[in-house]
């Protein structure tokens, strides 16, 4: 079995005096897929967020594999600072990344990149937020609540 790519052991967190999250884990191995479920104010989203590294818990360990990529997808995108989404996107690659990935994965969503960020539907800020996590082509891909606001 080959070694997880990410893996949060005994997690915990506190906010306002109330433990949110109390001994949580997760392992991502090569090609896993994973679901996260739970009821709103479970702390779903702020367990990605601590995978993502973007929230530091109060204990635990949080372990990635050298090279390993992760792309977090926020509930809420913050398109702010752009003018069209396909600077927003480009925004989201790393040194090295293909920059034609950007406007590729932004047709193959439906957009041409040149819609303006201040007009766009729920689900056009969704696919251009979901475009932007997956231009880079990262290892890990955490989608918080995905199939939120995306048009048919």
């Amino acid at each position: 079995m080959a070694p997880p790519l990410l893996q949060l052991r005994d997690i915990h967190l506190t906010f306002g005096g109330k433990p949110l999250l109390e001994g949580a884990e997760l392992s991502v191995g090569p090609g896993e897929r994973l679901a996260l479920v739970g009821r709103n104010g479970a702390g779903k989203s702020t367990f990605l967020k601590i995978a993502a590294g973007l929230v530091e818990p109060d204990r635990g360990e949080r372990f990635v594999q050298p090279s390993v990529t992760i792309r977090y997808l926020p509930q809420e995108p913050d398109l702010s600072g752009h003018e069209t989404i396909l600077s927003f996107v480009e925004a989201g690659l790393a040194p090295g990344d293909d920059p034609h990935r950007a406007r590729y994965v932004l047709e193959t969503l439906g957009l041409t990149g040149e819609e303006g960020t201040g007009k766009l539907s729920g689900g056009e800020r969704r696919r251009a937020a979901l475009a932007r996590v997956l231009a880079p082509e990262p290892d890990i891909l955490l989608l918080d609540e995905p199939t939120h606001h995306l048009d048919i």
